[in-house]
């Protein structure tokens, strides 16, 4: 284990840019970082809500929806939302039906 002092001595260089490229420790190959965001879209006449990262930016309506049909067919979207905190580089993190007698997303 390292002594506190240890630790104060090192130091860790943090830098990238506003396209998703991020360098720690100096490293001269950079490193991609994943966009979140969530979108609504209409699927088997039910709404839903999902969250997505994508490798490669925020793509367009038109985009999400041509890269959902090989799992959901037929899926229309209808917004697309940035959260703040692929093709094959869009992965699905959450995903939420609206229920509209409980006026709530499940």
């Amino acid at each position: 284990m390292k002594s506190f002092n240890q630790f104060l001595s090192e130091s860790v260089t943090i830098n990238g840019d506003f396209n998703g490229t991020l360098n720690i420790g100096g490293s001269s190959s950079p490193q991609q970082v994943g966009e979140d965001f969530a979108a609504d879209l209409v699927w088997q006449g039910q709404l839903y809500r999902m969250e997505f990262n994508a490798k490669d930016g925020i793509p367009s309506r038109e985009r999400l929806a041509e890269e959902l049909q090989s799992q959901y067919p037929g899926a229309i979207v209808h917004q697309i939302y940035p959260i703040n905190s692929e093709s094959k580089n869009i992965q699905v993190k959450d995903s939420k039906r609206y229920h509209p007698a409980k006026l709530d997303w499940v």
